[in-house]
């Protein structure tokens, strides 16, 4: 229980005070039995503390005997090289059992999996083996891994039932399909001028200028961190703690600078240490106050401590409200987990004032709603604005306004990304620039004539125009500008086969000529109704693809994965979009998704450490 975890510890920190060592005499004898405790000590701590002297003898002979078997672990590490690893193995309702583990660190996290088990029944055998924050890698040695003797462990049960346990093999092939889905998402991001244009956004939804570099890490990490979000939102936590982790991991391999200009990592700490929560392993997990400790220390540096820098620039700050609720809820189970009782007490009512102004009334919701808005933009605008229904609808509408302009700025910004790659670069290497290409259009040149004008002239505007007066063979230039997919639809086919041809003749001459029919008929005629397939890589376009958003906080905004310039078959590029589209398959439309919090489980959490900190105190 809660309050005997508090009495030890508080007993050990008066141990530590006094000197007190246990293991030693006269409270140890010197064959290792139990030895005697001067009254006085009991009779001091109990009054101390507040508890009978019974309870303060019981604890007491507790920590003497887990002081000896530590001595025990270490004499034995020394001595033989066998480190003693603490397993605490949690269930899926959150059930605990700890068993411990010896073993050489020179071994490989397989060789530690394979002990743990053949420790447990069968119907416990699919598990995660986490430790610090990060899942034990089965290829690796736990000294590269850096687990010591003593360090703890948690084997996180993804399935404890026989029935069930099939499904490990499942969850496991989810995870690396996802990251197998994420790197090829973010492979894309390193092509600058990729079709596939992968924008990643600031909190305003303004696309950031990334290195290609740069910006393949984050996609990696983002991606594997939305789709872990959404599995905790399904409330599916032994899915989604895995992939969590597996986003820090990537996060971490990103400059501090640009962490920074988003806010997904300190909300992936957030989401990292509440799945800690879900499992009731907060106090086993050293890493869950400094993730808090950073998600704390970026939102006061761009939202400002009262959310005073977040109403500058968004005029509002009731929907960022809910990720310091949650920061300071979880700050305070932490805190009481590490018996910080008064700290912990004012945490969690700095939380509940918070919830309290978050939870609005469901009639106002329901009216909102009425008007033909979603539940979640509902309940923020609402929260934005305190309640407040004519103020909520006017905020929504403004919201809504500025997630529109957002869109059509990123598609302008890969409009032009787009266009860039396919009008080339300037005798000086450079790309052509779009900006002075569309003044030239203005005036009433061909796209073909303006694109190599700029391309002889190295963007130069005035010397543009002498090159397109000296060079008129240029007007009749084919258009550098990409043309849209276009879907080859039966009636196209059928078309092209009412002059004679063959249904697969009319299929490649029409994905050869981007479904015009005129076109593929008069190539057909002039090449004797026989059009060889196309070569390995080259595009068909037979489909068009829609457009998916992932988005976070920094968004994540993913368009087709046609890639003109790809040397990879056309089965390939098949895998690896249908990959793509399992990842950003259930992944939310809005950017805000994040801030929508129901409340329902925060509110249990806090009413039971409320619970426990009054029973503790009386």
């Amino acid at each position: 229980m809660a309050s005997d975890e508090f009495y030890k510890k508080q007993i050990g920190a008066k141990l530590n005070r006094d000197k007190v060592k246990l293991w030693e005499p006269p409270y140890t004898n010197k064959d290792g039995g139990a030895g005697s405790i001067p009254q006085e000590l009991i009779t001091k701590y109990a009054a101390e503390i507040g508890i009978s002297e019974s309870q303060v003898a019981a604890v007491l002979d507790t920590l003497r005997t887990h002081a000896l078997q530590k001595l025990a672990e270490r004499e034995k590490y020394k001595s033989s090289g066998l480190a003693t690893l603490k397993i605490k193995i949690s269930g899926s309702q959150g059930t605990k059992q700890v068993m411990s583990v010896e073993i050489s660190l020179t071994c490989k996290g397989e060789e530690l999996r394979k002990k743990v088990c053949d420790s447990l029944d069968d119907s416990a055998r699919h598990f995660k083996m986490i430790c610090s924050g990060r899942v034990i890698a089965e290829d690796k040695t736990l000294q590269e891994q850096n687990i010591r003797n003593g360090s703890q462990i948690l084997a996180l049960c993804l399935k404890v039932s026989e029935t069930e346990a099939q499904a490990e093999d499942k969850i496991s092939a989810e995870i690396q399909d996802f990251r197998h889905a994420a790197e090829l998402l973010s492979n894309r991001a390193e092509q600058e001028y990729d079709e596939m244009d992968i924008q990643i956004a600031d909190q305003s939804g303004k696309p950031i200028q990334l290195p290609p570099g740069e910006k393949r890490a984050l996609t990696l990490a983002m991606a594997l961190h939305e789709k872990g979000r959404q599995a905790l939102k399904k409330k599916n936590v032994t899915l989604a703690l895995p992939l969590l982790l597996e986003a820090d991991k990537e996060f971490k391999q990103c400059r501090a600078d640009i962490l920074n200009s988003v806010d997904n990592y300190a909300i992936l700490c957030l989401d990292i240490v509440w799945c800690y929560l879900c499992l009731k392993h907060v106090e086993d997990l050293p890493d869950a106050e400094e993730r808090l400790r950073n998600s704390e220390n970026f939102f006061q540096k761009s939202y400002g401590s009262d959310l005073q820098r977040l109403m500058a620039v968004k005029g509002s700050s009731g929907e960022e409200l809910a990720l310091f609720m949650k920061l300071h809820l979880l700050q305070g189970i932490v805190a009481f987990h590490q018996h910080r009782m008064e700290e912990a007490s004012n945490l969690l009512s700095k939380a509940e004032q918070e919830l309290q102004r978050l939870d609005i009334d469901d009639d106002k919701i329901t009216t909102v709603m009425a008007m033909g808005f979603s539940e979640g933009e509902t309940r923020l605008g609402l929260r934005a604005c305190d309640g407040n229904i004519q103020n909520a609808v006017a905020h929504i509408m403004k919201r809504r306004e500025e997630k529109k302009e957002n869109a059509r700025k990123r598609r302008e910004e890969r409009h032009k990304k787009n266009l860039e790659k396919h009008l080339g670069k300037t005798a000086g290497g450079k790309h052509v620039n779009v900006d002075v290409y569309q003044m030239l259009l203005g005036m009433g040149y061909p796209k073909g004539a303006s694109a190599e004008a700029l391309r002889q002239a190295n963007n130069d505007l005035n010397l543009a125009l002498e090159v397109l007066q000296n060079h008129p063979e240029f007007l009749s230039l084919p258009d550098p500008e990409p043309k849209p997919n276009v879907k080859i639809t039966d009636a196209m086919i059928a078309q092209v086969t009412s002059m004679g041809f063959e249904p697969e003749m009319a299929q490649r001459a029409l994905a050869k000529h981007k479904g015009d029919v005129p076109k593929a008929i008069e190539e057909l005629v002039s090449s004797g109704g026989d059009i060889p397939p196309p070569a390995p890589g080259d595009q068909s376009p037979s489909t068009s693809s829609g457009s998916s958003d992932s988005t976070t906080s920094g968004t994540l905004d993913s368009t087709t994965l046609e890639d003109s310039s790809s040397e990879k078959t056309p089965e390939q590029l098949k895998e690896e979009k249908e990959a793509i589209d399992r990842l950003v398959s259930d992944l939310p439309e809005d950017e805000e998704d994040y801030l929508d919090i129901s409340l329902d489980e925060e509110k249990q959490f806090l009413q039971e450490y409320k619970s426990l900190i009054l029973s503790l105190r009386s």
